[in-house]
């Protein structure tokens, strides 16, 4: 087998392109019950971009598709993002939704293609066991729900020319992003994303990777 060929292997099979240092973060191949992002998910991303990373300090670049999935796991795959010592692009292609648009906050540079739906929401519960676990595992799920409001309302604030505009403090854009997300599932397109600021670019042919 050839040098190119190994490549090609490697991006289908363990989704890492070494030499471009693109790493695709995707839903599972081999069924079509996919449970979105899970430990799986992260253990092969951390993989990744461990390799990456201590290959070099030139910038990575991470393909992002899912339909959202474990928050466990999506913080741990946030996290090795957000330590990361190289520059991480994220581009979201085809749906960014519940998790996933919160490990794309996670990025250094955020590109959403033209025509991806991107969705926010509180996600649900499945609680279970005795009565003093549940209200354990629902006081853990409220914090979770604070911290994904911090993670938006924190690139919201700073980038989102929706809230820029109205002067906002961080406090309000807390508070309108909850308002939201009281109605159900909040969907967006690409130029809504980015007006208030989940995005910093939409992708077109004259952006520089």
């Amino acid at each position: 087998m050839s040098k190119n060929e190994d490549s090609i292997s490697d991006i289908h099979t363990s989704n890492i392109d070494v030499e471009n240092r693109i790493i695709y973060l995707q839903e599972k191949e081999d069924t079509s019950d996919s449970p979105g992002v899970d430990f799986r998910m992260v253990q092969n991303f951390t993989k990744n971009i461990n390799i990456l990373q201590n290959q070099a300090s030139d910038p990575i670049t991470v393909y992002l598709q899912t339909i959202g999935g474990c928050w466990w796991s999506g913080m741990g795959v946030y996290d090795v993002i957000k330590l990361c010592k190289c520059k991480v692009t994220i581009i979201g292609y085809a749906q960014i939704c519940s998790m996933g648009t919160v490990i794309m906050q996670a990025a250094d540079r955020r590109i959403l293609m033209p025509n991806c739906v991107f969705m926010c929401h509180y996600g649900s519960s499945e609680i279970s066991g005795d009565y003093l676990s549940s209200q354990n595992e629902a006081r853990i799920e409220k914090e979770m729900t604070n911290k994904m409001v911090e993670i938006y309302a924190e690139k919201c604030h700073r980038y989102g020319s929706f809230f820029i505009n109205r002067g906002d403090s961080l406090g309000k854009v807390k508070t309108y992003i909850k308002r939201k997300l009281k109605d159900g599932d909040w969907y967006l397109n690409a130029d809504q994303a980015l007006d208030y600021g989940f995005i910093d670019k939409i992708m077109s042919k004259n952006i520089k990777l």
